[in-house]
């Protein structure tokens, strides 16, 4: 078994709900989940796909590679993702070319436009009710630091890889 696979699947078990359950390496990724009831059933839960993030943040870092959003879409099998790992780190600048792409997209700003225009019309509902707008106000103050804290930390794990990868080409040159 080469390294990569086995630090995948070390990886791999670090994330799951039920570690060392067996698994069909067909579409192992679902088997983050407990008891999968599908293909790609991790794609289809909110728990599915935090697991599935994680499980994959911690591995390009592991590797110093960046997956695609394709290959992230893609539900690959165990031996086709450890195929695409040796793949990416063989050719640095296409890691670098998708985390490129990923940083230019960042986080959707417009969530946060939308739920602060909702708020702010809620404000101006309340506005002869002290307790109504003491709560929404304090509801917008707690949703904003949480997406600026969101945000933060995705730009912190973006540069983090950035600086893997630079590191890893560096390294092979």
């Amino acid at each position: 078994m080469s390294d990569v696979k086995e630090k995948t699947l070390a990886l791999f078990e670090r994330h799951r709900e039920v570690p060392g359950l067996p698994f069909d390496a067909e579409h192992f990724l679902d088997f983050l989940l407990k008891a999968p009831k599908a293909d790609r059933a991790v794609y289809d839960s909110f728990a599915g796909l935090r697991r599935l993030n994680a499980f994959v943040d911690e591995l390009q870092l592991e590797f110093a590679v960046c997956l695609s959003k394709r290959d992230r879409d893609a539900n690959y099998s165990l031996d086709k993702l450890v195929a695409r790992i040796e793949q990416l780190q063989g050719a640095p600048r296409g890691s670098l070319v998708s985390l490129g792409n990923q940083s230019r997209v960042g986080a959707d700003v417009n969530v946060l436009i939308v739920v602060n225009v909702i708020l702010l019309v809620a404000m101006a509902a309340l506005r002869a009710q002290v307790w109504g707008l003491v709560l929404v106000l304090v509801t917008m103050v707690a949703f904003n630091a949480w997406y600026l804290r969101f945000y933060l930390r995705g730009r912190r794990y973006l540069a983090r890889l950035h600086q893997r990868i630079v590191a890893a080409e560096r390294d092979d040159a």
